[in-house]
């Protein structure tokens, strides 16, 4: 039972990214932790596991499955969580499907999956959320999209086009909110530790833990919804605005700090007529 906490929703949290957040936010939030895969499949970590590590650090919280493919799945999990509680704080969307590969690399059939899963299944969970938010005149968004500049699109533009479009929703759909309700994309500065970099065997000297994004939304979601509405932030420079010094602690390696893989800039997408709105149309499909 929620016990009048805060409500959040966190979308692909059977590990990882989402695993960590989820447990983070256990003790504030009364935390709805949803996966495609209910007990154990080709990888490790459930969703039922999760929901026991927030029990086991005295937090509240509960497993649904949910594909984010479905859209009657996403749309039957919000209803489920907003009509037990009557009310709902804070989603997160972390479910990805990567595929690093030039367009000559990557078809149709991984484009589209990469689609279903990072672009369409956002704007499900956003479509469905939102009147909800709307209502209670409150709600946070945090996605995990990355700034927009060009490099990114480098090697892996099928990827790419997925990822970007999400950054699009959380800098498009911030214009239309009201100051009571934000969107925040979220991006990490270095790799994160995984089962994927475990099972490459990755350097962890080029890894942080998980716990340094966990950390950055759990301050995002108390910092104002102004302050972060419709920016896509980088954890690490999200952290260290915040006062955070100390980034030894998210080594994997605690001997070797990892090599940033993002720019320390990125550009700005105004144009100086930006308040210019032009001819207001409604178009209909």
């Amino acid at each position: 039972m929620a016990g009048g906490k805060l409500v959040a929703m966190v979308f692909g949290a059977s590990r990882g990214i989402g695993r960590q957040i989820a447990i983070n936010l256990g003790g504030k939030y009364h935390v709805i932790v949803l996966s495609k895969t209910v007990t154990g499949g080709t990888l490790p970590g459930t969703i039922q596991e999760v929901v026991q590590e927030i029990e086991n650090a005295g937090g509240t919280g509960e497993a649904i499955q949910c594909d984010v493919r479905d859209q009657a799945a996403i749309e039957s999990a919000i209803d489920t969580v907003y009509s037990k509680y009557n009310r709902l704080d804070a989603v997160i969307y972390n479910p990805g499907a990567i595929h690093w590969g030039t367009v000559a690399e990557s078809s149709v059939k991984k484009y589209e999956l990469m689609h279903q899963v990072n672009s369409r299944g956002l704007y499900i969970v956003v479509s469905k959320a939102l009147p909800l938010f709307t209502k209670q005149n409150y709600g946070r968004f945090i996605v995990v999209c990355p700034p927009v500049y060009s490099r990114f699109f480098r090697g892996k533009t099928a990827y790419a086009m997925t990822k970007v479009s999400m950054s699009v929703m959380v800098m498009g759909l911030a214009m239309e909110l009201p100051p009571s309700i934000a969107i925040t994309g979220i991006w990490p500065a270095t790799a994160i530790q995984s089962y994927v970099t475990d099972v490459k065997g990755l350097d962890k000297g080029h890894l942080r833990s998980p716990q340094i994004f966990a950390d950055a939304v759990d301050l995002m979601l108390q910092d104002n919804p102004q302050n972060i509405n419709g920016k896509c932030l980088i954890e690490e420079d999200y952290l260290r605005s915040k006062g955070v010094t100390d980034f030894k602690k998210y080594r994997s390696d605690p001997d070797v700090e990892p090599r940033r893989m993002l720019p320390m800039e990125f550009p700005s997408l105004l144009v100086k007529e930006q308040d210019d709105r032009g001819i207001q149309i409604k178009s209909k499909i």
